[in-house]
C-alpha cells in the first residue's frame, strides 16, 4: 500500500497548527519593523525592499504571519485573489518594542488598527510606493543619500492665512516629508498623493497653502531649512493634467513636481 506523504497546503487566509517552525532572522526583524513604520505594506513592496527572490519572500512572510508577527489583509477584487497586504500583529508589536528599546505600551498599535477602509488602504500603499521607489533609486545612486522620511503626523501639520479671505486659515498636511543629500547639497520635499477624490477647488487651496508656507517663512521657522519642493502624485494622466492646470492658475510653478502613480511604481 502506498502512503500519501504529500504535505497539506497551508491556507493564505488563516493560521494553522501545521505551520513550520521558525527562527527569527535579522531580516525578519527588519521586515516587521518596516511594516510597523509604514502601517501597511504589500507583498511586492516588502520583496523589493528586502528580498531578491519572490519564493524566499513568500516563505518568510508566511512564517511571520503564521507565528503572529504580521497580519494579512486582502483587498476586495471582482475575480481571482488579491495580493496580500501586511500589517503588524501582537507578536510583531512585542518584537518592535524590543528592537526599538521602548516600553510595549508606547508602541502605537492596536489590533483594531488593521481594520481599515479600502480608500485609506490604497492611499497608504500609494504613499509607500513612493517610499519604496525612492529607496531603490538611491540604492542605485551612490552619490545620493536619503536623510530621513517622515509619514503624515500632527507634527508635520501647520496652517497659514488664507490670502483670498474665504476662510481664516489654510491647512498644511503633507502625506510625507523627506530629504535627500545630493552632491550639490540637501533637498527637502513634501509629498502629496492625490487619489482623485479631492475637488479641484480644494486642491487649489492646497497649492495656495504651500505657497503661503514658503512666502511667510513659516517652514524655515519650523524645520530650519531654506527651501522646499512639493512632489504631487496623481492617479492618471488626465487627473495629472487637471492638477497641473490648477497649479499654474494658482501661481504655482517651480515649487511643484508632478508624476503619475503608475510611472512611479514601475520606474525608479
Amino acid at each position: 500500500m502506498k502512503t500519501n506523504t504529500a504535505k497539506k497546503r497551508i491556507s493564505r487566509y488563516q493560521r494553522t497548527s501545521l505551520a513550520p517552525r521558525m527562527r527569527l532572522t535579522e531580516r525578519d526583524k527588519q521586515v516587521v519593523c518596516a511594516v510597523y513604520e509604514h502601517r501597511l505594506l504589500r507583498r511586492d513592496q516588502i520583496e523589493r525592499l528586502f528580498f531578491t527572490q519572490a519564493s524566499t519572500c513568500n516563505q518568510r512572510l508566511m512564517r511571520l504571519y503564521q507565528h503572529g508577527y504580521l497580519d494579512r489583509i486582502f483587498r476586495p477584487v471582482s475575480f481571482g485573489s488579491s495580493q496580500a497586504v501586511y500589517a503588524l500583529d501582537k507578536n510583531g508589536a512585542d518584537l518592535v518594542a524590543q528592537e526599538l528599546g521602548m516600553d510595549r505600551n508606547k508602541i502605537n498599535w492596536k489590533r483594531k488598527n488593521n481594520k481599515v477602509e479600502t480608500l485609506f488602504m490604497e492611499h497608504t500603499l500609494a504613499i509607500n510606493d513612493c517610499f519604496v521607489n525612492l529607496v531603490l533609486s538611491i540604492r542605485e545612486s551612490p552619490s545620493i543619500d536619503l536623510l530621513f522620511w517622515e509619514h503624515e503626523s500632527k507634527e508635520l501639520q501647520d496652517r497659514v492665512p488664507d490670502t483670498e479671505g474665504k476662510q481664516k486659515y489654510l491647512t498644511i498636511a503633507p502625506d510625507a516629508f523627506f530629504a535627500i543629500r545630493l552632491s550639490e547639497g540637501k533637498s527637502f520635499f513634501f509629498l502629496e498623493v492625490d487619489m482623485g477624490t479631492m475637488t479641484l477647488t480644494r486642491f487649489r487651496k492646497k497649492i495656495i497653502a504651500y505657497r503661503q508656507f514658503w512666502k511667510t517663512g513659516k517652514y524655515r521657522a519650523k524645520f530650519g531649512f531654506s527651501s522646499f519642493r512639493v512632489l504631487i502624485i496623481a492617479t492618471s494622466s488626465r487627473r495629472l493634467e487637471n492638477l497641473e492646470a490648477v497649479t499654474r492658475e494658482a501661481g504655482g510653478r517651480g515649487m511643484f513636481i508632478f508624476s503619475e502613480i503608475s510611472l512611479l511604481i514601475f520606474k525608479s
